[in-house]
């Protein structure tokens, strides 16, 4: 996915910054002072205190060149851990306690799964053709099977636990991949064509990947009929979605269209999201499934907001509510984990060799191109960074009690190192990117 979220965020931080800072290391001591034990206060708070720090992390990452959400995870962290530094602040045990901090999380799932389907364009992944499909299906595989593999060896999860281990591995973030292709013009070259389209349909076997070990995890059932069928009724939820939404869309979008006013939008886009994540939760599947397919079915669409037809409008005006939102959530990821459970011997191993296997995996993905022109090793390292979809997995696993703290950390840590890693590991190759060989696949503009 792209991280289109991270770009329109940039320029709200600059003349508040240092007021902010200023009065950040006063909001804990507030927010639970003697006073304070109003529910509508204590949460204000720390919602304040939250979005400041993250606001704060998120600008530093990107002064760093790093993903905005990479800052937000780390202020969460801090956050999270205040304990080990003689601060009695458990921002862990609020966020599992507060019913609002739980649906802001699950709400901010829905919006990001939302988002992820409106990026992924359809026309896109029917014209990337067999070296992005190769290398995105590749992508998928060895990091589960090695994910998979590294926890049996070592010992470190078993079943279930080790698929959500591997699927975690699996998804790709490839918005700092695109942003350094964009910096130096290379988003049209062989090589860039196949990372992003192989990205998108990464995506797309996460999801559906997500949706069949959840529907597993619901039923306690890993028998192969018992995995046919949730396979099958997962196919046959998109496909339907698809033919009634694609048959259905086109007159809401136009009924919605005679409203001039273009807040009217923001609602119509939350209310499709939330309701495709119900009717997914109906159908026995994971309601970010709904969600996602929600954002593919409008992604083809013109929409008249006010006067003008501007067929990208939709997702500048859901942006502000997934900025706050997707905030909360990064945050929250970050404050679940317990630095202390990293200190011990066997996690700091696991995290080393997930991490091994991360890069590895992708890497070797690379490999599947055929063809002059492209620059396998280099296709293979933009593949590595991993993100949004990535923690998604692991968030819920953890909520469903698949994952236990030390095993979330241990998750967390590697995929914040792989964001970093990828970029540093594919920068000398991007001297090797071109235009040379097969004829490159064409994509239509985003």
């Amino acid at each position: 996915m792209q991280n289109t979220t991270a770009g329109t965020r940039r320029s709200r931080r600059r003349r508040y910054l240092p007021w902010l800072l200023l009065a950040l290391p006063l909001v804990p001591g507030i927010a639970w002072a003697n006073g304070a034990s109003d529910t509508f206060v204590q949460t204000s708070l720390l919602l304040i205190l939250m979005i400041t720090l993250a606001d704060l992390c998120g600008f530093v990452f990107e002064k760093l060149g790093l993903p905005e959400i990479l800052g937000e995870i780390y202020a969460g962290i801090i956050l999270g851990n205040l304990v080990l530094v003689g601060i009695n602040f458990n921002l862990s045990e609020t966020l599992r306690n507060s019913e609002f901090m739980q649906y802001s999380s699950e709400l901010a799932l829905v919006l990001l799964l939302f988002l992820v389907g409106l990026e992924s364009d359809l026309r896109r992944l029917l014209k990337v053709g067999r070296n992005a499909l190769a290398v995105a299906v590749t992508g998928v595989v060895l990091p589960i099977a090695l994910g998979i593999g590294a926890c049996l060896l070592l010992n470190y999860a078993w079943g279930l636990q080790a698929w959500f281990v591997g699927a975690t591995l699996a998804a790709t973030s490839v918005g700092i991949t695109a942003r350094m292709l964009e910096e130096r013009g290379l988003l049209q070259t062989l090589s860039a064509e196949v990372i992003l389209g192989a990205a998108l349909i990464d995506d797309v076997l996460s999801i559906l990947l997500l949706s069949i070990l959840a529907s597993i995890m619901l039923s306690g059932e890993v028998a192969p009929l018992e995995l046919f069928w949730v396979v099958c009724k997962a196919l046959l939820f998109f496909a339907a979605a698809f033919v009634i939404g694609r048959k259905v869309m086109p007159d809401l979008v136009h009924i919605v269209s005679l409203n001039k006013h273009a807040s009217v939008w923001t609602g119509f886009a939350l209310c499709l999201a939330l309701s495709f994540a119900q009717l997914a939760a109906l159908a026995g599947l994971a309601p970010l499934v709904g969600a996602f397919i929600a954002g593919l079915l409008l992604d083809d669409m013109d929409f008249h907001v006010g006067a003008a037809l501007q067929k990208h409008k939709l997702q500048e005006l859901v942006q502000p509510i997934s900025d706050i939102m997707l905030t909360i959530f990064f945050v929250g990821i970050g404050a679940l984990v317990q630095l202390e459970t990293l200190l011990e011997p066997g996690a700091l191993l696991m995290v080393l060799a997930l991490t091994l296997v991360a890069i590895l995996s992708k890497g070797a993905a690379g490999f599947a191109v055929v063809g002059r022109g492209f620059d396998r090793r280099g296709i293979g390292y933009g593949m590595i960074p991993r993100g949004e979809v990535g923690l998604v997995f692991a968030a819920f696993a953890l909520a469903n009690g698949i994952f236990a703290p030390h095993m979330y950390s241990a998750l967390v840590t590697v995929v914040l190192l792989t964001t970093m890693l990828g970029p540093l590991l594919l920068k000398p190759r991007l001297k090797l990117f071109s235009n040379r060989g097969e004829k490159a696949i064409r994509l239509p503009p985003a």
